[in-house]
């Protein structure tokens, strides 16, 4: 930042913002990131990153850390579904650890699962690494605890007011553009005008969160990450040593000074379970919101400012980091010269979309957990009968069909930014979308399957910072990448074997990649001109190209 300018200022330092600011700071722009808050979160949100936004954090180099600050890689996803904590287990969807997806994905030839497994990290420890990453980044100006109270654009710029919260100190940033990562209550889209469609307050749940060694009583039912009571609590292993968090419906006219912690713990266990410490409590209610528009000239929305989700699948903060990565590479592309600003009208047209699916998904998963607690009979599910038993074998079978919270992968990765301005379009239909299944394409708007190369990488790893044209034996790879090189567009072309595995995955012989990993155009060969496919996937123009159907249905 030159005093108190800089090119890009984010409203907001949470893992969004974070990433954001990274992001930037990966193609070589500075940023400015205010936050309201002294020191990051203590509170327990978000306790998954997914393997999609594994994939976006590799290419900061940030999942060796990430990892090393989270559960560890031998611990497995399984939710658990019990009567009590002393009852019976009646249903477990069993999901791999860290270390067993590894090993699927270093036999995966097919291109069907994704280039990084996902992580159990605390959205605490999680802020933790990324805050220590911003403050040692020099493209990154960090400050806090000063509290943003207006933004407003100007013909060329932006100017952003902020208040110390120690010291009442005004201040006046300007930038180039402006992003609200600044959650629910965003004062960013206050100041935009900007609403937001869906439901508020759905449920009305307490939470503790809690630090206990009983481990004997808490794993009475084996190791879990979600465990699932008939009565419709939730208990959450944070750490798999001693850190829990436990969710439980209440009314909604209840006040947090009513409950006592500690008897609500063994109330909604069912058990006299051992508490050393409550480290936090509040009561909260889920919302599924959407923004009406993420942009607003110069200034834009981005996380929890612009869309909201019911917890159930984890699709919050994830499709926050997808929201982060998006726009930072468009933002570099920009002011780098080599982007045109229909670049940066595509973020909405792209994320937006994803969002709202995000949206109606986690809405679908409290409605299955609404259903299976609806079907238990509370009185039978506990007993030690032969009815008893009865009943929990048809409540296993019933949850069974209503599988999909712990693991959706054609939501977390299968998404595809169809009708984006900044992606060559193509006729035809592509895969189906199936939220539970991810089938690899590299249509275009699609995120272009993981397989590894011949050296051992993943080809992933080749998306980064510009764009990368792989080449299984097309025709004019060459000459695309010249008109790249002479357009000031950074730009890979890599040349992959004909015969490798990874051509029959990546369906045509010529990939366009961009730096998210997103498929841009394909094809068998590239015409005299590639101008126009660079223009598009660059933004300098809005009409995408189709292929002809014959092609597109190959």
């Amino acid at each position: 930042m030159v005093g108190n300018q800089a090119p890009v200022v984010i409203v907001g330092a949470g893992p969004v913002g974070m990433v954001l600011a990274l992001e930037l700071a990966h193609h070589e722009i500075d940023s400015v990131l205010v936050e309201a808050h002294a020191e990051t979160t203590k509170f327990p949100k978000m306790d998954e990153t997914n393997p999609r936004s594994m994939e976006l954090l590799a290419r900061l180099g940030l999942t060796d850390d990430l990892r090393a600050a989270g559960v560890p890689p031998e611990f497995s996803f399984d939710t658990v579904f019990c009567s009590s904590l002393e009852g019976f287990e009646y249903a477990r969807w069993s999901e791999p650890s860290v270390a067993q997806m590894c090993e699927r994905i270093d036999r995966a030839t097919d291109g069907t699962l994704p280039g990084q497994p996902w992580q159990r990290i605390s959205q605490e420890y999680a802020e933790d690494v990324l805050m220590r990453r911003c403050l040692q980044n020099p493209r990154v100006d960090v400050l806090r605890p000063w509290r943003v109270t207006d933004v407003a654009e100007h013909d060329d710029e932006v100017t952003v007011t902020a208040v110390h919260a120690e010291t009442g100190e005004a201040r006046t940033l300007s930038a180039g553009y402006v992003v609200g990562c600044d959650g629910a209550r965003s004062r960013v889209r206050t100041c935009l005008g900007i609403e937001q469609d869906g439901m508020e307050r759905i449920l009305t749940l307490a939470l503790v969160h809690f630090r206990s060694r009983d481990r004997e009583r808490l794993q009475a039912h084996g190791q879990f990450w979600h465990l699932y009571f008939a009565s419709g609590g939730i208990l959450i292993a944070q750490d798999e040593e001693e850190t829990w968090t436990l969710h439980g419906l209440v009314p909604p006219d209840t006040e947090l000074g009513n409950i006592d912690p500690v008897e609500f713990i063994h109330r909604v266990c069912g058990a006299p379970v051992e508490v050393d410490e409550i480290l936090a409590q509040s009561i909260w209610q889920p919302n599924v919101l959407l923004a009406d528009h993420y942009r607003k000239g110069r200034i834009f929305l981005a996380g929890d400012a612009c869309h909201q989700v019911i917890p159930n699948g984890g699709y919050g903060m994830n499709t926050g980091i997808g929201d982060a990565v998006d726009l930072g590479w468009k933002f570099a592309a920009v002011l780098h010269g080599w982007g045109g600003d229909a670049l940066l009208d595509s973020y909405e047209a792209e994320r937006r979309p994803v969002a709202e699916r995000n949206r109606d998904w986690s809405f679908r998963h409290v409605g299955a957990q609404l259903e299976i607690q609806s079907e238990v009979d509370l009185e039978l599910i506990g007993a030690d009968t032969e009815e008893g038993g009865r009943h929990r074998h048809e409540m296993a079978a019933f949850i069974a069909e209503r599988r999909g919270e712990a693991c959706s992968p054609g939501v977390e990765y299968g998404y595809r930014y169809e009708g984006s301005p900044a992606v060559v379009s193509e006729a035809g239909e592509g895969p189906a979308l199936d939220p539970m299944r991810y089938e690899p394409t590299t249509r275009p708007g699609a995120r272009a399957p993981h397989v590894v190369l011949p050296d051992g990488r993943s080809i992933l790893s080749l998306y980064s910072r510009g764009f990368t044209l792989v080449d299984h034996g097309g025709i004019g790879g060459e000459k695309f990448a010249a008109a790249a090189w002479a357009a000031g567009i950074p730009f890979e072309h890599v040349v992959i074997e004909a015969s490798a595995g990874s051509a029959s995955v990546y369906e045509r012989a010529l990939v366009l990649v961009r730096p998210d990993g997103h498929v841009a155009w394909r094809g068998e060969s590239v015409d005299d001109d590639p101008a126009a496919i660079l223009a598009t996937v660059t933004g300098h123009v809005i009409v995408p190209a189709a292929v002809p159907q014959e092609e597109a249905t190959r």
